[in-house]
């Protein structure tokens, strides 16, 4: 080949090596945001979810606790719930009605909740076997009927004042709240079981809530 020809190869190589430079500078141009790229942006920021607060109060005379997020967290000091039922020294000659008491439980979150009570384990002690418990709400509804303590409560749905048993939350509220009276009897073979002096009954109720 002389020497044009090498001249022509040479400036033929040249223009597609500029051309080849050209495209790629134009496209990294368009890819990096350069001066050649029309572009438009929005941003949606700040979006967030929040949850429903729940818990409720469980007050007994003056006496309030506050619901915990776990059964292993019940009645530590500061937050212990009192006993609903205390009495001591029956006898034969006592009324039938040997002993009551009230418990008031009121939601205090925000989301709407249902509420159920039961005692956690069987009653303990010779004389549940002669006595029986029995629950009614501020309205005289039978939450759980007279029965044996010998019997353990399972799990019980229990209904607000406006008798719902889907409970309102404080938003828009006003919160559930109701009270329940607890009423202990002497069965059957109370006055003419004589193993009965001396012995004694005692039980716990547990009030859970569950958000609906």
């Amino acid at each position: 080949m002389d020497a044009r020809g090498r001249r022509r190869k040479c400036t033929h190589i040249l223009r597609v090596a500029l051309v080849l430079v050209a495209t790629f500078a134009g496209t990294a141009l368009l890819s990096f945001g350069g001066l050649a790229a029309w572009q438009g942006y929005t941003e949606n920021a700040g979006n967030s979810v929040g949850a429903g607060t729940l818990g409720h109060t469980n007050k007994v005379g003056t006496q309030s606790c506050t619901s915990v997020t776990s059964t292993t967290l019940l009645n530590q000091s500061g937050n212990t719930c009192a006993a609903i039922i205390s009495v001591s020294g029956v006898s034969p000659s006592s009324p039938s009605t040997l002993a009551t008491g009230a418990v008031t439980i009121t939601s205090t979150g925000a989301l709407n909740s249902t509420f159920t009570m039961q005692m956690p384990a069987a009653a303990t002690g010779t004389l549940c076997a002669d006595l029986l418990l029995a629950v009614v709400d501020q309205s005289s509804v039978a939450d759980y009927a007279a029965t044996a303590l010998t019997s353990q409560m399972g799990a019980t749905s229990i209904r607000d004042s406006a008798g719902a048993t889907t409970w309102p939350g404080t938003s828009p509220g006003p919160a559930g709240s109701d009270t329940y009276t607890f009423t202990i009897t002497k069965g059957p073979s109370f006055n003419t079981d004589p193993a009965d002096a001396g012995q004694s009954c005692s039980f716990a109720i547990l009030f859970s809530q569950q958000a609906a």
